[in-house]
């Protein structure tokens, strides 16, 4: 399958204004930032170029590298960013992994990534936790939860003109959720669906114009989630309060776009709800994590 990399779609766009409206209310004073994010890591491991996706499990980051990586997950120091864990997963390609989520028992990995919104093979792989060596170098199976859009009736390749391209997941009270990273309208769709394994025709239960393309998400325990993404070159991240009534609750935005040409690509809370995130290395940027610490993102 002919993959477009994400900086040349990125270009296409580039002159697109970036005036949409938000039918929302926003409050963006709650989670200002003064100034340039922290950097927490100026280069992690030159393996992760093209890393897409991050979650702290086991006192390690752990990331995938997106399409034509090789089919394993990374674990790295949350010092220097060297990679101390390797982990093959046996039964699976990457054809495009774009996030890894987890919850306690299972890493889950989105095999989504649809740039040209052909693909009828989606699927999310599952692994569990328990049977990841400690050793620097294991290899693991997969379970896959495979997933179609019921709402997408159009399988002919549309470069930036489609709106069936996802890259952010996240896993919350035994569902998955995942986010489409729209190129026609600048908003995103969620859907939901069980984390076990099996085959699902998924239809999305809310939207939100977050005016840009979303590639990356994480939820800690009280539903606080929050999604990153960029556009026309410039980063964000949108923050919600998920409730039984509202999905997209409550809505800040984090502007970013001091970090210019930086390609965020995921993100992730730390224990004490700090938010990590991170980018692939641009023209711009080497590959690295940020940390936005809790005193800067509180209410």
């Amino acid at each position: 399958m002919l993959h477009i990399p994400t900086y040349i779609l990125l270009a296409l766009l580039y002159g697109i204004v970036f005036g949409c409206t938000n039918s929302a209310k926003t409050n963006k004073e709650s989670y200002s930032i003064n100034g340039t994010p922290s950097v927490l890591i100026p280069c992690i491991d030159t393996l992760l170029v093209e890393n897409s996706g991050i979650i702290v499990w086991d006192n390690l980051f752990w990331t995938i590298n997106d399409s034509g990586g090789k089919n394993e997950i990374y674990g790295f120091d949350r010092s220097f960013g060297k990679i101390r864990r390797i982990v093959t997963i046996a039964n699976a390609v990457n054809i495009d992994w774009e996030d890894i989520a987890q919850d306690e028992k299972y890493i889950y990995i989105a095999e989504t990534g649809n740039n040209l919104g052909v693909r009828t093979d989606l699927q999310i792989l599952k692994i569990e936790k328990k049977k990841i060596s400690r050793q620097p170098f294991s290899t693991v199976e997969a379970e896959k939860i495979c997933i179609s859009y019921a709402d997408q009736s159009s399988f002919l390749p549309l470069v930036g003109k489609h709106r069936f391209d996802c890259e952010a997941l996240f896993e919350y009270r035994g569902n998955l959720y995942v986010f489409t990273k729209d190129w026609v309208k600048f908003n995103t769709k969620v859907y939901q669906f069980p984390s076990s394994p099996g085959k699902y025709k998924i239809s999305p239960i809310d939207s939100f114009d977050v005016q840009g393309l979303i590639t990356g998400a994480d939820i800690m325990n009280d539903g606080r989630f929050a999604l990153i993404g960029y556009r026309n070159f410039h980063s964000f991240i949108w923050t919600f309060e998920k409730s039984e009534s509202h999905f997209f609750g409550n809505p800040h935005l984090i502007d970013l776009g001091m970090l210019v040409n930086a390609q965020t690509e995921g993100i992730c809370f730390g224990a004490k709800q700090e938010i990590y995130f991170s980018c692939e290395k641009t023209e711009n940027y080497l590959p690295q994590i940020w940390q936005i610490l809790p005193k800067q993102s509180a209410k």
